[in-house]
């Protein structure tokens, strides 16, 4: 028989807590911690603001439902959750819910409150992604505004504020894709900010990914998306242990791809627009935006051209052209084209995958974050008795030596949020170790070579952790990866069928 899964361990856990506690903040916390155990993980889109967050979200979920134009919608936390009846919910400051019908299958334009008295709007959809992943999207953070920022850093759990710390703070984001525009001059700035996103959460690189956006913008002399894969490089190199990786995504070519709206239509007036064949006039129609909806050089009137440029963009206009040129004449050819140039491909494994597929380990390493938050909350004095006595239950599934996976987050948390230096080999373990699904890949395949990959491991580890310089909680979360790179080890001996008991304490002595 196998064994209870983590978060159904940590249901157990809260349901003896509910037994005990009292109606409160602290009843509350461990009732929503509960309740999200129960629901699909959860992948939060974040970013600065018009940094094309909203288009994403409509690539992601393959309808364009998520209001991408300023407006009430972007300036609140949206939620898109599966729901054979559609609609949208929205939760007000004073508790109440108000139950609006989306607009041809888009979200409302008006929400019927200010925004400021809106909690958040939950999307039911009846979109098959959603049966497994739940989405959200965000305000801007970096904003004109401090209330959007406070909106989505609260959303993510990274508020810092003690009364903050109810119900309503508990974060709710197992997963986060944050969109980091094409950076010059505020690199330092943005990348010295980034980690302080993950200090209250959960979130560590293994449940988080950056997506370099408006690369479009790089230039139309080259493929923008060769063009940032070296900038998208530097910077996972100056991000590494907060994100497990940055890609560069075209966001507008994404959505157009996938989202449902190019039609057969389009794909007509694209091949009538591909159809001047004078380079020069060609040249000139695509310099810029006023330049195509003004040409003369097409009989395709500017409606359709003004629709087609949404769509598109004067970058993805050409990728389009160029797929006519080759042959595409209907939408799905031409679709096939812009979805290859987007580099959004990369990005969906990851989030329907990777994220996906350790969807247990991510809600349980955040339930766990939030279980010891509420352990030690204040300002529930009627529940202090019962909050204090999650801590040792909660010790003792950390350091079981089964949850070693789970003990993993606890590391790559303490680097992403800033707690734990690390040299660039020991830095490249932790992110190897969490963003696999499977562990054993990253010593290799089962062999002598294998073996000893994960033997230097340990040793590596119990070197760094037994240094004197080693603060005690450094060494301590230094024998969590060494004791991890002991278990593959003792697989990898009885899987071939020799296993030495006294070579695996030689390993762990060390």
């Amino acid at each position: 028989m196998s064994s209870p899964s983590l978060s159904s361990q940590i249901r157990d856990l809260t349901d003896e807590a509910l037994r005990d506690l009292v109606p409160g903040p602290g009843r509350d916390m461990v009732s929503q911690i509960q309740a999200k155990l129960a629901t699909p993980l959860t992948v939060t889109v974040a970013g600065g603001v018009s940094s094309g967050k909203s288009t994403l979200v409509n690539a992601l979920l393959g309808q364009r439902i998520a209001a991408v134009d300023a407006g009430e919608c972007t300036r609140v936390v949206t939620e898109f959750r599966y729901g054979v009846q559609e609609r949208a919910d929205v939760l007000g400051t004073d508790g109440t819910v108000t139950v609006l019908p989306l607009e041809r299958g888009r979200m409302p334009e008006h929400l019927g409150r200010p925004t400021d008295q809106i909690t958040s709007v939950v999307v039911h959809l009846s979109n098959e992604l959603l049966r497994d992943v739940a989405v959200v999207d965000t305000p801007g953070l970096n904003t004109v505004t401090e209330a959007n920022e406070d909106t989505t850093a609260s959303f993510l759990g990274v508020s810092g504020r003690e009364g903050h710390q109810t119900a309503d703070a508990v974060g709710r984001a197992d997963a986060l894709v944050f969109l980091l525009p094409l950076l010059r001059q505020a690199d330092a700035e943005v990348l010295r900010g980034f980690a302080k996103l993950f200090g209250g959460s959960g979130l560590s690189a293994a449940s988080s990914i950056a997506v370099l956006s408006k690369i479009d913008r790089l230039g139309r002399d080259a493929d923008p998306l060769q063009s940032a894969r070296p900038i998208a490089e530097r910077m996972a190199a100056e991000l590494k242990g907060v994100v497990s990786a940055v890609m560069p995504v075209i966001g507008l070519l994404a959505e157009t791809a996938h989202a449902a709206v190019f039609t057969e239509a389009d794909a007509r007036a694209l091949v009538a627009i591909a159809a001047v064949d004078d380079a020069l006039d060609r040249e000139d129609m695509l310099l810029s935006a006023e330049d195509f909806l003004r040409t003369e050089v097409t009989d395709v009137d500017v409606a359709t051209r003004r629709r087609l440029l949404a769509m598109l963009d004067i970058h993805g206009l050409g990728v389009a052209i160029a797929a006519v040129d080759q042959g595409a004449t209907s939408a799905a050819g031409i679709l096939q084209q812009l979805a290859a140039r987007s580099g959004f491909d990369e990005l969906r494994a990851a989030v329907i995958g990777r994220f996906a597929g350790q969807a247990d380990l991510f809600k349980a390493h955040a339930a766990l974050s939030d279980l010891r938050r509420a352990s030690y909350l204040r300002t529930d004095s009627a529940n202090t008795r019962v909050l204090r006595s999650l801590r040792s239950p909660l010790e003792r599934i950390e350091l079981d030596p089964a949850m070693h996976r789970l003990r993993m987050l606890e590391v790559a948390h303490a680097v992403a949020a800033g707690e734990l230096a690390l040299p660039d080999d020991l830095l490249d373990d932790v992110v190897a170790l969490t963003t696999s699904q499977d562990p054993l890949s990253v010593v290799g395949s089962i062999s002598g070579r294998s073996r000893e990959t994960a033997s230097a491991g340990a040793a590596r580890w119990a070197s760094w952790g037994n240094d004197a310089r080693r603060s005690p909680d450094e060494s301590r979360l230094a024998r969590i990866v060494k004791e991890a790179y002991e278990v593959m080890w003792t697989e990898l001996v009885g899987s071939t069928g020799g296993h030495d008991r006294s070579r695996e304490l030689r390993i762990g002595d060390r």
